[in-house]
C-alpha cells in the first residue's frame, strides 16, 4: 500500500473577500498555482466572502486537487483562519499568501532554496513591489537579517511574503487568537519567534506584489492601534527591551493622531530612506 504523498510546502490563506470585483482574488490564487515550484498544497479558509468569491474558490477547488477549502463557523478573524489551515497542513514548510497580492512565479522556489541552504533561518521573506489601485507606486526593501530593533518603527517583514519552517510555528503555538492581537497577529507572531530564539531573513529581490491602501492610515481604527500598542508593550517587555523601547510602544497611537496627508508624505520619505539604508547595509555585507 502506497503512502500518501506529503507536499513540500503548505500555502495558507485566510479570506473574507468582500470586493465586488473578484479579479484580485483570482490573480492571487492563480499566482500560487502557476509557481515554478509545484510540490505544494493550497489551504484556503474562507468565511464571509461574497457569493461570487465563494463560487470562484469552489470552481478552482473542483479543477485543481492541490487546493482545499477549510471552513469553521468559529473562524472569523485572520488568526483563527490561519490556525485552522495550519491544523490541516501537511507540509514541512508553511507559506503565507493574501487574497489581494500576487506572488512572482519563482517566489516559492527561491524562498525554499534559501531555507534549505541556511539552516539558521526559521523563516524567510523578500522585498516587495508596492501596488496601489492596480498600479506600482514603488518598492519596499527590507533588512536582510532583521534584528529586534528593526521592529521598533515598523515590522521588517511582509507577512504574505513569508515561508516558515513548520517546526518554528509549532514551537510558538501558531498565531495568537487574543482580541488584543487583531490586525497585528503577524507582528505578535514574529516577535514571539524571536523571543523563542528563532530568527528570519529577507531575500534581496522583489518576489511579491503587495497591495497597499490609498488611505495612508490603512483604514485602521483607533481600537486596532490600541491592540498594536498592547502587543508592542507585551512583546518588548518579554524581550527585555523596556523601558528603552517605550517611545515605540506608543507609536501606533501617535501615528493615528497625525493628519492623513502629512502621514502619507512622512511614509513616502521613510520608505525611500529605509530602502537606501537597507541597500547600503546589503552592500556592506551586514
Amino acid at each position: 500500500m502506497c503512502c500518501e504523498h506529503v507536499p513540500g510546502i503548505s500555502v495558507i490563506m485566510g479570506t473574507r473577500y468582500r470586493r465586488p470585483d473578484i479579479s484580485l482574488l483570482r490573480r492571487s490564487v492563480e499566482s500560487i498555482l502557476e509557481q515554478t515550484y509545484q510540490d505544494f498544497e493550497f489551504l484556503i479558509c474562507d468565511d464571509g466572502s461574497t457569493t461570487a468569491a465563494k463560487a470562484l474558490l469552489e470552481r478552482i477547488v473542483s479543477e485543481d486537487r492541490r487546493v482545499r477549502l477549510v471552513r469553521d463557523p468559529g473562524c472569523l478573524d485572520l488568526a483563527s483562519k490561519l490556525n485552522l489551515c495550519l491544523a490541516y497542513a501537511r507540509g514541512n514548510f508553511i507559506a503565507r499568501m493574501d487574497d489581494d497580492d500576487r506572488s512572482c512565479p519563482d517566489r516559492l522556489e527561491k524562498e525554499l532554496a534559501y531555507l534549505k541552504a541556511d539552516q539558521g533561518a526559521a523563516f524567510v521573506g523578500c522585498n516587495v513591489a508596492l501596488i496601489q489601485e492596480e498600479k506600482k507606486i514603488g518598492e519596499r526593501h527590507l533588512p536582510e537579517r532583521p534584528k529586534v530593533e528593526d521592529f521598533y518603527l515598523t515590522q521588517p517583514y511582509i507577512h504574505p511574503a513569508l515561508l516558515f519552517r513548520r517546526e518554528a510555528l509549532e514551537a510558538v503555538g501558531g498565531y495568537s487568537e487574543s482580541r488584543d492581537c487583531v490586525l497585528c497577529e503577524d507582528y505578535d507572531l514574529l516577535l514571539r519567534l524571536y523571543q523563542t530564539g528563532f530568527a528570519g531573513a529577507n531575500l534581496r529581490v522583489c518576489l511579491l506584489d503587495y497591495t497597499v491602501p490609498s488611505d495612508p492610515k490603512g483604514g485602521r481604527k483607533m481600537g486596532h492601534r490600541i491592540n498594536e500598542m498592547k502587543t508592542r508593550y507585551r512583546r518588548f517587555k518579554e524581550l527585555g527591551r523596556l523601558p528603552g523601547a517605550l517611545p515605540y510602544v506608543i507609536k501606533p497611537i501617535a501615528v493615528g493622531l497625525v493628519p492623513g496627508p502629512l502621514l502619507g508624505a512622512v511614509k513616502r520619505k521613510y520608505t525611500q530612506e529605509r530602502n537606501r539604508d537597507n541597500g547600503d547595509r546589503a552592500k556592506a555585507g551586514e
